[in-house]
């Protein structure tokens, strides 16, 4: 009774190609990285996700060094979208807040 079968394991023999590739562009106007439009992304999420949001929030946010306010409804695509049906792209903002 000591002895207990041996579970199935199938030898691994093929080669993994899944790991992602991050690609850094720079341009005359634009300079993003895309890790600060992945931590934009996670900022508005956390935003949307949160308990307070229910429809809309009042965020203030910085494009081109200029801070606006809008009320956001949501996220589509890579778009913000304020109350106003304002879409704003997400690689043109630069910081987010409530």
């Amino acid at each position: 009774m000591s002895e207990k079968p041996k579970m199935y394991q199938n030898k691994i023999t093929k080669e993994f190609h899944n790991n992602k590739k991050i690609y850094t562009s720079i341009n005359e106007h634009h300079s993003f990285n895309t890790l600060e439009v992945d931590t934009i992304r996670k900022k508005i999420n956390e935003i949307v996700n949160s308990n307070t949001f229910i429809y809309s929030k009042l965020v203030h946010i910085m494009i081109d060094n200029k801070v606006i306010t809008r009320k956001i409804i949501g996220l589509y695509n890579n778009n913000l979208i304020t109350i106003d049906n304002e879409y704003i792209p997400i690689a043109n903002i630069q910081d987010i807040y409530i």
